[in-house]
């Protein structure tokens, strides 16, 4: 391979070993493959990942009831309500997931796939599921905020300072305080 994944594989690793073994796998497979075969589990490896990848993604709780989830193997159909839950997601990034998704299909399914093409698939699967993880990672640290955008202006520039009043017989109750940077909101929360 010209090219490494390994900082990718590890970053994956870090939160679903399964797919960082899979494309690890799939790495070490596609040094060696030759044969048409060869390139065709490959493929199965890259498909199975994403499967494995989208599940753990996926909470089912992002569908809205009376709507029929998305079955396990359906990656695309689990990916649209990933991609919801993150509003800076870019339109690009969701059709190169499901681009890589259609290229690992068809390298299994074709009998006239390169290594070329299927290097590119590896290498470029483990990237976009490294920056997804992030991207899941980012949201889940917004997710615990109380506030994500000022109630006022909308702005994101928010700061948040959490602290204890001290009173004279020790430490008092831990409060929040919110700051918006672009305007003048304010917000002061007891936490007890």
């Amino acid at each position: 391979m010209r090219y490494k994944i390994d900082n990718y594989i590890k970053d994956i690793k870090a939160r679903h070993e399964l797919v960082a073994r899979k494309l690890r796998l799939a790495q070490r497979q596609l040094t060696r493959a030759t044969t048409v075969e060869e390139y065709q589990q490959i493929g199965i490896l890259i498909r199975d990942s994403w499967i494995e990848f989208t599940k753990k993604l996926f909470p089912p709780s992002l569908v809205p009831a009376g709507i029929t989830l998305p079955g396990p193997a359906d990656v695309k159909g689990m990916l649209s309500y990933v991609f919801t839950q993150w509003p800076n997601c870019s339109e690009k990034l969701r059709k190169s997931c499901e681009n890589l998704l259609a290229l690992s299909v068809e390298i299994y399914h074709r009998t006239s796939i390169d290594k070329v093409s299927t290097e590119w698939c590896v290498i470029n699967t483990a990237m976009a599921m490294a920056l997804l993880l992030e991207l899941d990672s980012q949201s889940n640290q917004l997710a615990s905020r109380r506030y994500y955008t000022c109630p006022t202006c909308g702005s994101l520039n928010l700061s948040v300072t959490r602290d204890r009043e001290v009173d004279y017989d020790g430490p008092g109750p831990e409060f929040e305080s919110w700051e918006c940077g672009d305007c003048d909101w304010e917000h002061f929360l007891y936490l007890g």
